[in-house]
C-alpha cells in the first residue's frame, strides 16, 4: 500500500478552500494544517479540527517536519518568501499563479528547488484542463494547419486584487496555457492598461496585450471591471478555426473547418473565397482541473516523476510578464524577450 502524502495548506481564501476541498478528496493525501491568519476563515473548518491542525502562523506549518509537501495558496505578494522557506525546510511545494513577483525571485527559487532535490510546481491550472491538452495534441498533429494569430478575452466583474494587477492575476492563465501549448515564449510584448479603480498605485484593471511569436500573433484583452464573466479563446488557423469558452462546460471546445482559399481564373485579379466546412464538438472529458492538477503534484512525490508546470515553466511566464508590465510603464512600446533563458 502506496504512504499517503502528508501536505499542509497555507491559505483558505476562495482559491485555498478549493484545494481543501480537493486535497481531503484524495485517498492518497492526508492534509495535516490548515493556514490562514484569518481567524473566521479557519472557524469555518472548526468541525475538523480533530482530524488535522488549523493555525494562524504559516511558520508553524512550515517548521513540521513530518511534512511531507505544503500548498501555498496565498497573495501573490507573499510567495517568494514562503516557498523559500518551505524549501529551506526540505518540502515539496505547489504554489498558486503568478509563481513570484519578479523573475530574478522564480529563477532563486528554482535553482534552490533543485539544491534541495525538491518539486516545486506552479498552479498553472489551465496545463491540466482536458479541453486545452486537447488543443495542444490539434497544434501536435497540425490539425489547424498554419496559425495565423489567436485572441484570448478574460473579462469579468472580480475579484479586485491589491497586491497584483490584472495582468499579473489575469493574463498569467493565457500565458501559461500558450506555453504549455506550443512550448515556447514570445518574442515580443506589447501593451497597454488602464488604472480606475486603485489608480494612484497603478494596479490596472484592463490590459490589451500583444503577444508576438516569430510566426504568429496572439491577443489577450484582460479585466476584472466587465459586466460579464468570459473566459474564451479563439485560434486561426490554415485549415480550421477553433473555439474555447472554458465557461460551456457540456462542449467548451467548438472547431471550425473553415478557410479561405485563393481562385485563380487566369487575370491578374485573385479571388478569396471563405470555403465553408463541418462544425466538430469533439468529446472532452469533465474532469476537474484541480482534481487533475494535485494528483499529479502528489503523484509526482511518490514516482520522482517530472511536473508539467515546473518551476522553469513559472519563471518563463513570469518573464513574459515583467515585459508586458516594462510595456505598459513605456506607452507601449515594444519589449524584446531574450530567447536564451536560464530557465530552460
Amino acid at each position: 500500500m502506496t504512504r499517503k502524502i502528508n501536505i499542509g495548506l497555507i491559505g483558505l481564501g476562495y482559491w485555498g478552500f478549493n484545494y481543501f476541498r480537493v486535497l481531503m478528496q484524495l485517498s492518497n493525501v492526508s492534509l495535516k494544517y490548515v493556514c490562514d491568519e484569518n481567524q473566521d476563515r479557519l472557524k469555518n473548518l472548526a468541525k475538523y479540527a480533530k482530524v488535522l491542525k488549523l493555525v494562524k502562523n504559516p511558520d508553524e506549518v512550515i517548521s513540521d517536519e513530518k511534512l511531507d509537501a505544503v500548498a501555498i495558496v496565498t497573495p501573490a505578494s507573499t510567495h517568494y518568501q514562503l516557498v523559500k522557506m518551505a524549501l529551506k525546510s526540505k518540502k515539496h511545494v505547489i504554489v498558486e499563479k503568478p509563481f513570484t513577483m519578479s523573475y530574478a525571485q522564480s529563477i532563486e527559487l528554482s535553482k534552490l528547488s533543485e539544491k534541495y532535490g525538491k518539486i516545486l510546481m506552479v498552479g498553472h491550472i489551465y496545463c491540466f484542463n482536458p479541453a486545452v491538452q486537447y488543443i495542444k495534441q490539434l497544434i501536435r498533429n497540425n490539425e489547424l494547419g498554419t496559425i495565423y494569430y489567436g485572441l484570448g478575452l478574460r473579462l469579468g466583474l472580480g475579484p479586485i486584487r491589491s497586491d497584483a494587477d490584472c495582468v499579473w492575476d489575469l493574463a498569467t492563465h493565457d500565458i501559461s496555457m500558450l506555453d504549455y501549448i506550443f512550448g515556447r515564449i514570445p518574442r515580443y510584448v506589447s501593451a497597454h492598461a488602464l488604472a480606475f479603480i486603485q489608480k494612484e498605485r497603478k494596479i490596472y484593471d484592463y490590459a490589451s496585450i500583444q503577444l508576438i511569436y516569430d510566426d504568429f500573433r496572439f491577443s489577450v484583452s484582460a479585466s476584472w471591471y466587465a459586466p460579464e464573466k468570459i473566459r474564451t479563446w479563439y485560434l486561426i488557423g490554415s485549415n480550421k478555426m477553433l473555439k474555447f469558452d472554458d465557461l460551456n462546460k457540456s462542449n467548451p471546445l467548438t472547431i471550425y473547418s473553415e478557410s479561405v482559399t485563393v481562385s485563380n481564373n487566369n487575370s491578374m485579379q485573385h479571388r478569396y473565397i471563405p470555403k465553408e466546412g463541418d462544425i466538430t464538438l469533439p468529446y472532452i472529458s469533465q474532469e476537474e482541473p484541480l482534481l487533475l492538477e494535485l494528483q499529479h503534484f502528489v503523484n509526482a512525490i511518490s514516482s520522482g516523476e517530472k511536473v508539467v508546470s515546473n518551476a522553469q515553466q513559472g519563471a518563463r511566464v513570469v518573464k513574459v510578464l515583467e515585459a508586458i508590465t516594462k510595456s505598459i510603464n513605456n506607452s507601449g512600446q515594444f519589449v524584446e524577450i531574450n530567447s536564451n533563458d536560464n530557465e530552460q
